[in-house]
């Protein structure tokens, strides 16, 4: 008999685990993704970057380098496995994707208003799609 009230047992706490692990993914905050903006004044680049970044009505953190270069660089040297990576500004975090040294800006910055779209933190509607 105690065989068989241990087995129910562990049956029933196991049971009970699972069903708390449910009910802990369904009531988890959706984390929420966020637009870093790392910027230098005086730079061409970072001023077409906020001014694209505007006229589309994309939410950004801009952080200038001088204050957050340390940040920065942990960002590149993550992405990088580098501590030495030569860098052109304007340096876009986005997620698991980081920006630097970029060639074709106008590609990129389409690039990351098409993945805030797909993740919902703007609304296809309300975006300007000239060029």
């Amino acid at each position: 008999m105690n065989k068989i009230f241990s087995s129910f047992l562990i049956v029933l706490l196991f049971s009970s685990a699972l069903i708390a692990q449910d009910l802990t993914k369904a009531e988890a905050p959706k984390i929420q993704k966020e637009l870093l903006f790392f910027s230098n004044d005086g730079c061409g680049k970072c001023k077409v970057t906020k001014s694209y970044f505007d006229k589309h009505n994309m939410p950004y953190q801009k952080l200038p380098i001088k204050e957050n270069r340390p940040l920065m660089y942990e960002f590149i040297h993550e992405k990088t496995g580098s501590r030495n990576a030569g860098v052109g500004y304007p340096v876009l975090v986005y997620g698991d994707s980081i920006y630097f040294s970029i060639r074709n800006l106008t590609e990129t910055l389409s690039e990351i208003r098409k993945m805030m779209e797909d993740d919902g933190l703007i609304d296809k509607s309300k975006t300007s799609h000239k060029k």
